[in-house]
């Protein structure tokens, strides 16, 4: 079992490197003096705003190239695939399997070519989720949340990848 250390380090680790990739990608892109970009300014969010905000699923706050999301499940969900954006996954409460990689069975209607869906995934690698837990998903990659223990509450911050 991972001591509570090394996960303390492995989640700082994934979180700088999704504001480095946040960074690096703002820094790519032009600056505009018409509009205001979240990333440039500080923002805090009381604890009863994260809860109700659990309690919905909603967005936090969103930037040119970044979103921040509070997520619950209660059941399994579809096979997502995101074309532009890594996920970077923080679980907050619960427990919960993942399936990522492998391929698409079972492909639903596409009803958002940026995130095609489907009904599972055939291979794959299998993780166990739970709090404190971390998982990064890299664009392109299918990814199913196929057995959750309710309440399951999570942070996920997409971060569009380079070239996107």
């Amino acid at each position: 079992m991972m001591s509570l250390n090394l996960k303390k380090l492995l989640l700082t680790l994934t979180i700088l490197s999704a504001l480095t990739a946040v960074a690096a990608a703002q820094a790519a892109q032009p600056t505009s003096t018409s509009s205001k970009d979240s990333a440039a300014e500080v923002h805090y969010f009381r604890s009863t705003e994260i809860a109700a905000a659990f309690a919905k699923g909603a967005t936090i706050l969103k930037g040119s190239n970044f979103v921040v999301m509070t997520a619950s499940r209660d059941k399994p969900g579809e096979v997502e695939v995101h074309t532009r954006f890594r996920d970077v996954i923080y679980i907050v409460q619960g427990e919960a399997t993942i399936v990522v990689g492998g391929k698409i069975a079972g492909p639903k209607p596409v009803t958002n070519p940026e995130e095609p869906r489907g009904a599972s995934i055939e291979g794959g690698e299998t993780h166990q989720l739970s709090a404190g837990d971390v998982i990064v998903i890299p664009a392109g990659v299918p990814h199913w949340m196929n057995k959750v223990s309710a309440p399951f509450h999570y942070f996920v911050v997409k971060v569009g990848e380079a070239g996107q």
